[in-house]
């Protein structure tokens, strides 16, 4: 988790990205810093140490234990839901999951070395049936709230299309409930 997500439907900030329905880790998403400031930065952290590949999650339960994640800064990153697979049989099914009540939600985020990191947590007990992990969200930006490792947030969710499944479909058909 999280490994894709939309913000698409919300009022946007000036110098941003443009509306995006399958944001994917390697690609620029939109982050507000700790001095409250638009920063546009890639989504996922590669250290020195590592081969290959790229850190685009950070469990909050460890992330303060982690030497990767140290002199880390604050942040959050505005979705308006993301989606996870389900496994079921020999294939996964994608899942989108928003908030009813919040329109724009606000994961998390720590930046390292001008990179983010989502910061996730062990998911909601209606959602775990699909997925174990979540974004840690909020309803808004709230830097007191920020070290808080709960989700209270009620979340609902539906199937959608495995388009998904591929990063270069991007548009509004993905968050669209099948029937």
């Amino acid at each position: 988790m999280c490994g894709r997500f939309n913000f698409s439907n919300t009022v946007r900030l000036d110098g941003e990205l443009p509306a995006r329905y399958n944001i994917a880790p390697g690609t620029n998403i939109l982050v507000v810093n700790e001095n409250n400031e638009p920063q546009i930065l890639n989504w996922g952290y590669s250290p020195a140490w590592m081969k290959s590949g790229m850190i685009i999650n950070a469990k909050r339960e460890t992330l303060l234990s982690k030497p990767t994640f140290r002199h880390h800064k604050k942040a959050y990153t505005m979705i308006n839901g993301w989606y996870e697979w389900k496994k079921e049989g020999s294939s996964k099914q994608p899942y989108y999951f928003f908030s009813k009540k919040f329109e724009t939600l606000f994961i998390k985020t720590l930046i390292k070395d001008e990179c983010a990191v989502l910061i996730t947590t062990k998911a909601n007990n209606n959602l775990n049936h699909i997925h174990d992990r979540m974004p840690l969200i909020d309803s808004e930006i709230n830097w007191k709230n920020f070290d808080n490792d709960t989700n209270t947030i009620e979340i609902d969710f539906y199937p959608v299309s495995n388009k998904v499944n591929y990063s270069k479909n991007d548009n509004e058909s993905l968050i669209e409930p099948l029937i």
